[in-house]
């Protein structure tokens, strides 16, 4: 167990695509699809951060539907077909193009994963049976157990309660600079998929490696 490694996994923007459902319904939505996409992601987060803030749990996909709700309405898009499209898109949603590749390589190197999300277990299912990486992921972890969202310690420490290892010999991977921030914060080294080329956060923890796919990282391990 001292040398075992995990390569501990965020799920949304990380393995799955967070404007995939905006992307499919992109006829439908016209120009309007990439900042539907941009607002509904960016109240996501900003939902979980308050409801931590006020100590009042809910679902991810809970605030997955308000988030939306709150999207279309500040762009007067008022459809309820589309929302409920959108929401099922979403529910189903797809990964990165390299995600299935890296997973099989890491399965055949014999190292465990492991997802670590604010989703709900229901959304994380849905979305791993949906791309089919079933058998290659070794465990999915939900904040549904702690009932607190990421950045929040108690989240992180799940992986530490489940797998019985060392901070140190976790690896964690995320496409949010703030979530590679809290895991490192906690403990664990960090590589963080920054997919659109964005600036670093000025937060406690740090960067360990920063790459443009996963594909970067695995091919150099």
């Amino acid at each position: 167990m001292e040398n075992e490694k995990i390569y501990i996994f965020d799920a949304y923007g990380t393995l799955f695509d967070v404007d995939h459902a905006c992307k499919e319904m992109a006829i439908q939505l016209g120009d309007n699809w990439n900042k539907l996409s941009s607002i509904w992601r960016q109240k996501q987060l900003e939902y979980s951060w308050l409801h931590n803030s006020m100590n009042q749990y809910v679902s991810f996909w809970n605030i997955t539907k308000d988030s939306l709700e709150y999207a279309m309405n500040s762009l007067s898009i008022n459809s309820v077909k589309i929302k409920n499209e959108l929401l099922d898109l979403y529910f189903k949603i797809g990964a990165f193009e390299e995600v299935e590749e890296v997973l099989k390589k890491i399965k055949k190197n014999k190292i465990k994963t492991a997802i670590l999300s604010n989703g709900s277990y229901d959304m994380l299912n849905s979305a791993v049976k949906n791309s089919k990486f079933d058998e290659l992921i070794s465990e999915i972890i939900s904040v549904d157990e702690c009932k607190k969202f990421k950045p929040h310690k108690d989240v992180y420490q799940l992986v530490i309660d489940k797998f019985n290892i060392n901070k140190k010999n976790c690896i964690f991977f995320s496409s949010n600079c703030w979530d590679i921030h809290g895991a490192s914060n906690f403990g664990f080294q960090t590589v963080w998929v920054n997919r659109k080329n964005n600036i670093d956060e000025f937060l406690p923890g740090k960067v360990d490696y920063q790459v443009q796919s996963l594909e970067n990282y695995i091919t150099k391990e």
